[in-house]
């Protein structure tokens, strides 16, 4: 029987979240991309460890804590070429 998980029902619920689910290819593309891992090693360093606090609760509806890293981080050149080049590779 598998588990009935908030987080990723939030996430279905979002059209572009939904339609990556749908493509794993696409997925982890995106995942494996050098702008994701950028500005995950950024969104970390800025987090002070709350990241994953941060995401969870934007999962669940909160997006606060997660828009002001996101925010911060995009202050950044670094971290602002991050994010374009993401939107870059999500706008079809």
């Amino acid at each position: 029987m598998s588990k009935h998980d908030p987080d990723l029902d939030a996430l279905k619920k979002d059209p572009q979240a939904a339609q990556l689910l749908k493509d794993p290819g696409a997925l982890k593309s995106l995942l494996s991309a050098p702008e994701t891992q950028k500005l995950m090693n950024l969104l970390n360093q800025s987090a002070g460890g709350s990241l994953q606090d941060a995401a969870h609760a934007a999962a669940k509806g909160k997006p606060d804590a997660l828009m002001g890293l996101l925010s911060q981080v995009m202050q950044s050149k670094e971290g602002a070429q991050a994010v374009e080049g993401l939107q870059k590779k999500t706008t079809k």
